[in-house]
């Protein structure tokens, strides 16, 4: 496709962009005489994006940054492609700000080349926000042990990242901690001086404030941004450890209103706008309490609570958890009590296995993004998290196709989302939606895989769970079901290939214990026969799994990570060559009874139904899924 710009100043502000992009979009830069239609641009003060396409003549007007022209861009682009030679459309915005903050912190460090593919995709669907979640993933200078061995980012890396992003319209904006979440950071001794507990800064000591301001300094240093994040979540140990022997018990919350007050002051300094996760003040308030925001009116926030808030400091109000747009509606203007502006944070569940959870995620945006829109907030993001899971986060892109789609067209409509998808990314949205399918042989709502393939085919602590299930013949059905998807184009290749592997390991894996007991209880010493030939079939699978998504891991992301994912495969495989020499010794008569196999199945989440598969289900970590004792 040959495209001929008129030569605005409107188009040489873009060009850098437009040639980014020109791959993804499959055009050709051309004079006039050679060109399938002859595009002119315009700026607008408001923000809209205006495509008029007649014949061999297109403009489009656009205002609010270079992402709405780059969307339009994507749109004008797929009508040619599509043959067509007459079309408008005008889309005007809901938000200011909207984007992804991905999760580059838990093991998978996305390289620099994965990041620049995900923030095209993002402008050409529109989105301008690129939110770079890093605990101790980045440089300080002088701090050789903060992110040591983590693939952190080089100051030049983020350099680049940053211009790159520009060039989009895309604010890259830098997300940190700055009292909790810092666990991979505080685990070396030369944290002694800052450090409270295994996860939070000491409040009040002077070398954690010289800390933080070396974070700034050097986050100022690299990006040209002055939005920051400085996190504030989940501190619920906070004074609980160091600072309890040194400055003795103090309230939580006046620890922690005083340590976001200095932190706040060393962001002023380096004219940073800061933002923070707003749970906190949430629990603090609801006391005992366990919800982060509440639905039934129990979190009664003190009138006063804004005047804890430190002036300029945004508030984050994240969830992903909730289906029901009530429940944004009201603690959306529980927020106005913590001051204007508020941003709203949903989520793409990447982070509970191999697999994206497309359904669930698709369940609470929904409604989040409807209470958005009827109360006016006007900057919001999907958190993509990785939480040291398996999932290729790249995957996430077809969700944000509903951050997007949302937004310039002020509803939800699942067609308007997979043309979204199409004219940004060029793949099939439905075939994106089908790779969930490996997390549901229960037919819930609850995703599973990761529990099945790492419940031990010995001990097997999710054998409960599995015994109700018909699970070979559902991975066999969606084997062929994936089987059929083409496997993305280009860097989606990959991570379409580990989900298939994975649906083909459990075809053998998942119900592989709850087999072997029923086998070994009926001394059905053919059955065990069979199953021993068996072992040698799942560790050929596992070894396909890892090395596929070893390969993925190598493609998207910093090698540093991986060796998590070595250990987890290579204990797999161990002990299934752990369960061939206990069934040939039982077999052969050397041994009386196997021990592991003479235990009662209990329900892992102790409940009186043990194929019951409730929300914990999500949350069981592989230490907890693979063992019984102490990893």
């Amino acid at each position: 496709m040959k495209i001929f710009f008129t030569p605005t100043k409107e188009y040489v502000s873009l060009s850098e962009g437009i040639s980014l992009l020109a791959d993804d979009l499959g055009i050709e830069l051309s004079d006039n005489s050679a060109a399938n239609v002859t595009l002119t641009v315009s700026e607008a003060l408001e923000a809209k994006l205006h495509v008029v396409l007649d014949g061999k003549n297109a403009c489009i007007t656009y205002g609010g940054g270079k992402a709405r022209f780059f969307r339009a861009l994507a749109i004008l682009i797929k009508w040619l492609k599509d043959g067509k030679t007459a079309q408008t459309l005008t889309e005007t915005p809901l938000f200011i700000t909207n984007g992804a903050m991905v999760d580059m912190s838990r093991n998978a460090v996305m390289n620099v080349k994965t990041v620049k593919f995900f923030m095209r995709k993002m402008a050409l669907m529109g989105l301008n926000t690129f939110m770079l979640y890093t605990e101790d993933t980045y440089e300080i200078d002088g701090r050789r042990y903060f992110g040591y061995m983590r693939g952190r980012y080089t100051a030049d890396e983020i350099r680049e990242l940053d211009a790159y992003a520009i060039k989009l319209g895309i604010e890259l904006v830098p997300c940190i901690q700055t009292l909790g979440h810092l666990a991979t950071a505080l685990r070396w001794s030369a944290a002694g001086a800052y450090k409270d507990t295994p996860n939070a800064l000491l409040a009040g000591a002077d070398a954690t404030y010289k800390l933080i301001d070396d974070m700034f300094r050097s986050i100022s240093e690299c990006f040209t941004s002055r939005r920051l994040h400085i996190g504030m979540d989940e501190t619920h140990d906070l004074g609980t450890g160091k600072y309890l022997d040194r400055f003795g018990y103090r309230e939580r919350q006046d620890i922690y209103f005083e340590h976001l007050s200095k932190v706040a002051q060393i962001a002023e300094s380096y004219s940073f706008r800061p933002m923070m996760w707003s749970d906190m003040f949430f629990r603090m308030s609801g006391k005992n309490i366990p919800d982060y925001y509440d639905f039934d009116m129990r979190v009664v926030l003190p009138d006063d609570i804004g005047s804890y808030v430190p002036e300029g400091v945004q508030q984050v109000f994240w969830d992903y958890y909730r289906p029901n747009e009530d429940f944004y509606d009201v603690n959306i203007k529980k927020h106005r009590l913590l001051g204007k502006n508020t941003v709203f944070a949903g989520g793409i569940w990447t982070w509970s296995g191999h697999c994206p959870h497309f359904s669930r995620s698709l369940r609470h945006t929904i409604p989040a993004l409807e209470a958005c829109r009827k109360n006016e907030i006007k900057e919001i993001f999907a958190t993509i998290w990785h939480n040291g899971s398996e999932s290729c986060l790249i995957m996430a892109l077809a969700g944000l196709a509903w951050y997007a789609d949302y937004d310039y067209k002020g509803r939800y409509d699942e067609q308007s989302v997979k043309e979204c998808f199409d004219f940004a990314c060029s793949l099939s949205y439905d075939d994106f939606m089908k790779t969930e399918l490996p997390e549901y042989p229960h037919g819930g709502d609850v995703g599973v895989s990761r529990s099945l393939l790492y419940n031990d085919p010995l001990i097997g602590l999710m054998d409960k769970h599995v015994e109700h299930m018909d699970a070979a013949n559902y991975y066999k059905s969606v084997s062929e079901q994936l089987c059929g998807i083409e496997n993305g184009k280009g860097m989606f290749t990959s991570a379409f290939d580990v989900i298939k592997k994975l649906s083909s390991l459990l075809e053998n894996k998942a119900d592989f214990g709850v087999r072997l007991k029923k086998a070994y209880d009926a001394d059905n010493k053919q059955a065990l026969s069979d199953m021993l030939k068996e072992c040698s079939v799942i560790t050929e699978k596992l070894n396909t799994l890892r090395e596929s998504h070893r390969k993925a891991w190598f493609e998207y992301s910093k090698p540093f990570g991986w060796e998590v994912h070595d250990i987890r495969y290579g204990g797999l495989i161990m002990r299934f060559d752990t369960v061939k020499e206990r069934l040939s010794a039982y077999l052969n008569g050397e041994i009386n009874a196997i021990e592991e196999l003479e235990a009662d199945r209990l329900s892992f989440d102790c409940s009186a139904d043990g194929s019951k598969i409730g929300e914990s289900f999500l949350w069981y970590p592989y230490r907890n899924i693979a063992t019984a004792g102490i990893l």
